[in-house]
């Protein structure tokens, strides 16, 4: 590994020294491995290609960090500062993969030894440090077998994320000092907490509630990605999103794949970002069955087509929708009558 230059080395200090210290949360039960995952595939990249959409809304928002999927959860949460983090996937190859990364966060000083870990000249040693990390043999051979099956998609992956942060002139984990720093640090303070936890069961995301309300931690982002779309908004999501601490300072991001919402240009996906008190509200409304159709409430940004932002409750949500609705059909009434005034030769006003 190269030695870091002493400016690095100062910013690097400086950045580790200034973040909250946090009560350590106890280890999170696992949920029982679903029956079959989703296509039957392990999603061990996000295939979400404007996260920088989030950039503002995760920005500074320290406190617990709760988020699933694989490398995009590590570039939202140096954004927030966010400390501890929860990262949970129903997919146990998911969680694995994130013990690989936990054993490069902890021997790489810098970002770009980090990369350097990724490249099949790498092979032997992370396979080396997995083995001296995981003594227990299930978490070696787990963490080593996605190794294996993900490193070159995860090398592709983290280079598209540098390009694409570079070209927005965004700080990214990969390349920021201290946004790399923030990770790193969590890493070796055991401040990451790796779980296999399905939204829709009832062990993990329980006790996480608990955990937190009992160590007083409260939620700064909730990272839901695209998974609220294969699923209704039961019992056991609505009390397990309602057992967490959230408050006014906490936002949930989230995409979308759905039809009859807007999606980002040249993009699978919509792009919502949502207070913690709106989401609460609409889980406490029965009317509200799933994903799609509290977004459908979701204003658009004037920025960009596909991101919206929701921190109305379903009520006034409602209204607002309505109000446009007839709006928009007054105006359509309107332009009708011209159309049938000029068809007839009369004066169109």
């Amino acid at each position: 590994m190269r030695f870091l230059p002493l400016a690095a080395v100062l910013v690097s200090a400086l950045a580790l020294a200034q973040q909250p210290s946090g009560s350590p949360l106890p280890p999170l039960p696992e949920d029982p491995a679903p029956k079959e995952i989703v296509r039957g595939l392990h999603y061990w990249v996000s295939n979400e290609a404007h996260l920088e959409l989030f950039h503002g809304a995760v920005k500074d928002h320290p406190g617990l960090y709760v988020g699933v999927g694989s490398d995009q959860n590590y570039l939202l949460a140096a954004w927030a500062r966010a400390e501890p983090l929860v990262l949970l996937d129903f997919d146990q190859s998911i969680v694995d993969l994130h013990r690989v990364y936990r054993v490069l966060f902890r021997e790489a000083a810098t970002p770009e030894d980090f990369l350097k870990l990724w490249r099949a000249e790498s092979r032997a040693e992370v396979r080396r440090l997995v083995t001296q990390g995981y003594p227990e043999r299930k978490q070696r051979q787990g963490a080593l077998l996605a190794h294996a099956s993900a490193r070159a998609s995860v090398e592709r992956r983290l280079h598209r994320v540098v390009a694409r942060m570079k070209a927005l002139s965004l700080p990214c984990f990969l390349v920021d000092a201290g946004d790399y720093a923030h990770l790193r640090r969590l890493y070796l303070e055991d401040k990451v907490h790796l779980v296999r936890g399905d939204l829709t069961a009832a062990r993990s995301m329980s006790a996480l509630g608990r955990a937190a309300l009992e160590a007083k931690h409260t939620v700064g982002v909730l990272y839901l990605s695209n998974a609220e779309q294969y699923f209704d908004y039961g019992p056991r999501f609505r009390a397990n999103i309602q057992g967490l601490p959230l408050d006014a300072r906490s936002v949930v991001v989230r995409t979308s794949g759905q039809r009859g919402i807007s999606h980002v240009k040249d993009d699978y996906y919509h792009y919502n970002t949502q207070s913690g008190p709106s989401f609460l509200r609409w889980l406490e409304d029965r009317e509200t069955r799933n994903v799609r159709g509290m977004l459908r409430y979701a204003p658009d940004t004037d920025a960009t087509v596909g991101l919206s932002r929701l921190d109305a409750g379903p009520d006034e949500a409602r209204e607002v929708k309505k109000q446009q609705l007839v709006a928009k059909a007054l105006v359509k009434r309107a332009r009708a009558k011209r159309t049938l005034r000029s068809a007839r030769g009369e004066a169109v006003r």
